[in-house]
């Protein structure tokens, strides 16, 4: 019996170091995607919505259809722009580890743009690991999608929810398309920031 608690008492401190290594069984590796969103009001069931992206780049195009289908899979009605609520968003890629994303002429901020002025069209996706501006090579790049509800009678926001995934992936349209099923599962409530990674 002594010699059993002599054993457990030297075994403890072993166990403890070996659960506190990067590689134990406890240590969680980061995801390389992360969704928050944050309700400021109730979106009542079968509301209608329009989706309408800031800018009509093809890519956004692409995605507002894309919110279109989950958003009415999800029991909500498509509106034009009579609709009583107004989903806007916008979308970026840019390297990690970049500056922040370039301005388009007249202060405001190109949502595919990319550090040093360049803006890839949606067809033709920024080259594996490559950085336009510094001709160095990024560790991947970070997707992003930010959309906001809002109320068109009152001015006021509803919800609002951003996305972001980092990866290596060259098709940016393809990865934001896949993103879009994440902004859409937290809709219209708050989601305080959950890690996950696309299969």
């Amino acid at each position: 019996m002594i010699a059993r608690r002599l054993f457990i008492a030297s075994a403890l401190p072993l166990l403890a170091g070996l659960s506190l290594r990067p590689g134990g069984a406890t240590a969680q590796q980061p995801q390389p995607g992360r969704v928050t969103a944050r309700s400021f009001d109730p979106v009542a069931a079968g509301a209608t919505i329009e989706v309408s992206p800031l800018d009509d780049r093809q890519e956004n195009q692409r995605l507002a259809a894309e919110f279109r289908r989950r958003l009415s899979a999800a029991g909500y009605r498509m509106g034009d722009a009579g609709a009583a609520l107004r989903l806007s968003f916008d979308s970026e890629v840019r390297p990690l580890g970049g500056g922040s994303p370039a301005r388009r002429e007249g202060g405001e901020r190109g949502a595919g743009s990319l550090p040093g002025g360049s803006d890839p069209t949606p067809d033709r996706p920024v080259r594996r690991g490559q950085d336009p501006s510094a001709g160095g090579q990024p560790s991947g790049l970070r997707y992003v999608i930010n959309a906001q509800l809002d109320e068109r009678a009152a001015g006021k926001r509803v919800w609002q929810g951003n996305v972001r995934y980092d990866d290596v992936e060259g098709d940016r349209t393809r990865m934001l398309l896949r993103l879009v099923p994440r902004l859409v599962g937290v809709f219209g409530r708050t989601e305080r920031g959950r890690g996950f990674a696309l299969e």
